[in-house]
């Protein structure tokens, strides 16, 4: 039987009816809190050695599950790094990734969630620090521990696809053996298959390159001198055939795609037809938690001058960057004071007139963790950091493009 807690009291309920779950089991005393109530239920957990908990937020939630089903979801997605999900939850949009899981967007309600060990403890140091910041409510709490939306679905999903994306993963590096072979392994686990992946090595001396595998959907350039991130980019993007409505995704090759449902999302995503841009959201490598928010619409009509939030995962739709160069030819806009392109911040000389060409109805901030980054001692942050600073000032000054989708 499942260990299932109420974090309710109002609920009230017949366990007799309930042979799949073991709902409030002895030495579980809830209170009139859903906080202290959810800390109790992880500390029973821990001190009873469960491995799994369902937790009940209100009657809606309470229903029996089918624990077949169950446990073969949470052995396709823990070892992905995905501790917690929910099972009932109120929502807008959401993308099917497998028979029995869906990433769900614009939450407005949980009522029910599994929580798995590898979480309970950072759960835990949620709850206490979380009276330091009193805008956090349950559903921003949950959205805390939750970093990657999933839902439970006992029923099949349909995963049928009508028309297949085709994925342009570019992926430019210097100086990263060492982490190379997790980029290539987390694009490699990807459940939707149909992409290509450029590396560039920008003259790397440590030989990096002999770890890329000569396959027909990984592609290396290895540079004599070094141009840096930018110039790769474009290269790649103006010297390959790619069709307006395949999708571009900026992935440094000494990062990793979060899961191996990365792409399904954004195929899924990307059916819509207006969508044109996506950015977010990241966490750090071997660390809980993500980061990224999305821009007001006040925000995104000046969104040089405000505060930067689009963090990767970035992706676009190539006629956006066609129209960029029609509009922009002689890359005026990615240039420093000197005429020549910048060499960083890459991301957002190139994002902020694929922003503003897009406009904000066509932009979407993805809220669940896409992207992992990775902290090292050769991140240009470490290196180049007062460069960064002054090229960042010298994008942020230029005039911007109108909106044009």
């Amino acid at each position: 039987m499942l260990p299932t807690f109420l974090l309710n009291t109002i609920i009230k309920i017949d366990k007799s009816k309930f042979k799949s779950l073991l709902i409030n089991p002895e030495g579980y005393n809830p209170v009139n809190n859903f906080f202290t109530n959810l800390k109790s239920a992880i500390e029973w957990s821990i001190l009873h050695k469960e491995d799994i908990i369902y937790c009940i937020c209100d009657k809606e939630g309470l229903k029996e599950l089918d624990l077949n089903v169950l446990d073969c979801l949470l052995q396709d997605i823990v070892p992905q790094g995905i501790y917690a999900f929910y099972v009932h939850a109120t929502y807008g949009e959401s993308v099917n990734i497998n028979k029995h899981c869906k990433a769900i967007y614009d939450i407005q309600n949980v009522s029910s969630f599994i929580l798995t060990r590898p979480i309970y403890q950072l759960v835990l140091l949620f709850s206490e620090i979380r009276n330091e910041f009193p805008e956090m409510d349950r559903i921003n709490f949950m959205q805390k521990i939750t970093p990657h939306f999933f839902c439970f679905n006992s029923q099949n999903n349909n995963i049928a696809r009508l028309k297949e994306t085709k994925f342009h993963i570019v992926s430019p590096y210097r100086n990263v053996m060492p982490y190379i072979q997790e980029c290539i392994d987390s694009v490699k686990a990807q459940s939707y298959e149909r992409y290509h992946i450029y590396f560039v090595d920008d003259a790397s001396t440590d030989n990096g390159a002999s770890i890329i595998p000569d396959e027909h959907n990984i592609s290396v350039k290895i540079n004599k001198s070094r141009k840096y991130a930018l110039p790769n980019i474009l290269n790649v993007l103006l010297d390959n055939p790619i069709a307006e409505d395949d999708i571009v995704c900026l992935l440094d090759a000494d990062d990793k795609l979060a899961h191996k449902y990365v792409l399904t999302i954004l195929d899924g995503l990307y059916k819509n037809p207006s969508l044109l841009v996506t950015f977010g959201s990241m966490k750090y490598l071997n660390c809980l938690g993500n980061y990224g928010s999305k821009y007001s619409p006040e925000e995104f009509n000046n969104i040089r001058h405000s505060p930067w939030r689009a963090v990767p995962l970035r992706t676009f739709r190539y006629k956006v960057f066609k129209e960029y160069i029609r509009q922009d030819p002689e890359l005026n806009l990615l240039r420093n004071s000197d005429g020549q392109i910048i060499k960083m911040p890459y991301d957002r000389a190139l994002f902020y007139p694929l922003l503003e060409l897009a406009g904000y109805e066509n932009t979407k901030f993805i809220p669940s963790v896409m992207y992992e980054y990775r902290l090292h001692e050769n991140n240009d942050q470490y290196l180049n950091r007062n460069e960064q600073s002054i090229s960042n000032k010298e994008i942020r000054m230029k005039t911007g493009l109108k909106k044009f989708f």
